[in-house]
């Protein structure tokens, strides 16, 4: 064999070895980041509906009469601060109504007990009734909206925001590993789903489908999970290495305006700041989200209005009032706009759908839906793959198989669990948010554990499934059981959010009572197979 042959033969092999490389990198990432994987998208999945559901959660307990007369926010936020220890050294924010949302948030930094050795109070989080001013509740005691929000982008974890950017960086690393391994069949088997083939033809092609299908969607999802959990490590080194400790020069030059300017202690009546907030919330092309007071009630003090400009896409308004003067201090609009603040909104604006109507948010959701089967049917892969196998222990295996099946359905199985819990534990219960979570997790844990007690693991699946379709029809049930009135009387006002949790839900409940059926022809056919084989032998 001469030189030239070998050098071919050579040429040949490398691009080969490469691949073989990628495929077996992308597969062992894949199964590493799974289970959190699974977890971010699920989350993902229904916090794109965050408004809704937190609508769905209040709403009935608490309807907004829209008959009754309006009170000013003025003597709301005066009232509120006649009934709390307010410490006038801190900020106070105001989150305003919407279409989606009928109540005031007042957040009021309270004076810090003596002994204590937090540098600040505790915050006082009420939900206000926008017509009669009346609090309602705390913000947290309604936390299902919440709590799926956190676990979407912290896990509910102290260190969570770091483990989230991390799973992103591999989750980046496996989308342009799996482009390379694809490149060629690429185009060809844009749309191949085979299936009249074996049970691995069928979750690879479901596996490659999806993946190349949703393509942008990931790649956005996964740069901007970077940007977004990843900041804090560059902003460190942004402020020891370039900016030698100055953080405010940091942020100013980010384009985020901080107002740190002290009391002067001189008596200062807020109307006029009310004044500037009612005439802004009547401009048409500018919707007021929240209001911050500096210094309130003295001659220092300053208002901050925030909000979306209605005319442009991404852009978030934001304006600083002097109360005494009624002076513009500082305004961050089209026409005065940091490019590294308007980056960061316009990724924000993309990760979130909130860039257009509910129909945008419809297909992100089905887009992570996708991608949490794709992410199972890989795993699934991964497990046909390594039971041929012989260096790989059969624990192992039963550890993956296991943390796969009940991982996967035991979040599906917990979070409806957890809208039940939403719905039934009382309003006036002050651990009801703390309960809702115990539920989420006692249910969860249940479901992980015995998916490794149990060998039949697609049975498992199947019963599962039909927990989750029982409890969402109790979970519909115990809504027009407990607020059938209060439900109609939201639909005629206008908040439609309420009905449109329950169709969702209702949607669900198809869902699961079809993979039911389809669980349970798979299993009558491959008792069959049992059955027979034997006769035929």
């Amino acid at each position: 064999m001469n030189t030239q042959t070998l050098n071919s033969q050579t040429a040949n092999t490398q691009p080969k070895k490469v691949i073989k490389n990628l495929t077996e990198s992308h597969s062992w990432i894949g199964v590493i980041i799974s289970p959190l994987l699974f977890l971010i998208f699920w989350a993902g999945a229904v916090t794109l509906f965050y408004e809704e559901v937190k609508q769905w959660a209040v709403a009935p307990q608490f309807p907004v009469s829209i008959q009754q007369q309006k009170m000013p926010l003025q003597q709301i936020v005066e009232a509120k601060l006649k009934l709390y220890p307010f410490d006038y050294q801190e900020h106070m924010m105001v989150q305003m109504p919407s279409h989606y949302d009928p109540y005031y948030k007042v957040y009021l930094d309270l004076i810090r007990e003596e002994g204590k050795e937090d540098e600040h109070g505790e915050v006082a989080s009420l939900l206000v009734d926008s017509q009669s001013g009346e609090t309602i509740a705390n913000k947290e005691d309604f936390f299902l909206g919440d709590f799926l929000y956190q676990l979407h982008y912290n896990l509910n974890l102290p260190a969570g925001t770091y483990i989230v950017g991390i799973i992103s960086l591999f989750f980046f690393f496996a989308l342009i590993s799996g482009i390379f391994i694809h490149a060629k069949k690429l185009f060809r088997h844009f749309f191949q789903y085979r299936t009249d083939k074996n049970r691995r033809d069928k979750l690879l092609d479901l596996h490659n489908v999806v993946g190349v299908m949703t393509l942008p969607f990931t790649l956005m999802y996964a740069l901007s999970g970077l940007v977004f959990n990843l900041a804090i490590v560059y902003q460190i080194a942004f402020v020891v290495f370039i900016y030698q400790g100055d953080q405010n020069t940091l942020f100013k030059d980010a384009g985020f305006t901080l107002f740190d300017e002290p009391r002067i202690e001189q008596p200062l009546d807020m109307t006029a700041a009310y004044k500037i907030i009612e005439e802004t919330r009547k401009r048409d092309d500018f919707a007021v989200s929240n209001v911050i007071f500096y210094n309130y009630g003295d001659e220092a003090a300053i208002i901050q209005i925030r909000g979306d400009n209605l005319s442009h896409f991404s852009q978030n308004d934001e304006f600083f009032y002097r109360v005494k003067t009624g002076e513009l201090l500082n305004k961050t609009d089209i026409t005065n706009y940091n490019v590294f603040r308007k980056g960061r909104e316009i990724i924000a604006t993309l990760h979130f759908g909130d860039f257009a109507g509910v129909d945008v948010r419809i297909l992100y959701f089905i887009l992570s839906l996708a991608i949490c089967a794709m992410i199972v049917a890989g795993n699934m892969l991964w497990l046909d793959k390594r039971s041929l196998q012989q260096n790989v222990s059969a624990r192992s295996i039963s550890f993956i198989r296991g943390l796969s099946v009940g991982g996967c359905a035991g979040l599906v199985l917990a979070t409806a669990v957890a809208f039940l819990a939403e719905r039934i534990i009382p309003a006036s219960i002050a651990i009801r948010a703390d309960l809702m979570v115990y539920a989420f997790v006692i249910s969860l844990l249940a479901t992980m554990l015995l998916a490794y007690r149990v060998d039949n693991k697609k049975r498992y699946i199947r019963q599962v499934i039909f927990a989750t379709v029982a409890v969402l029809i109790i979970t519909l049930v115990a809504d027009w059981l407990m607020f059938s009135e209060q439900i109609i009387q939201l639909w005629q006002t206008g908040f439609r959010s309420v009905v449109g949790v329950e169709v969702g839900i209702l949607l669900f409940i198809a869902v699961g009572v079809f993979c039911i059926k389809k669980l349970s022809v798979h299993s009558e056919a491959n008792v069959e197979e049992v059955t027979v084989d034997p006769i035929l032998e």
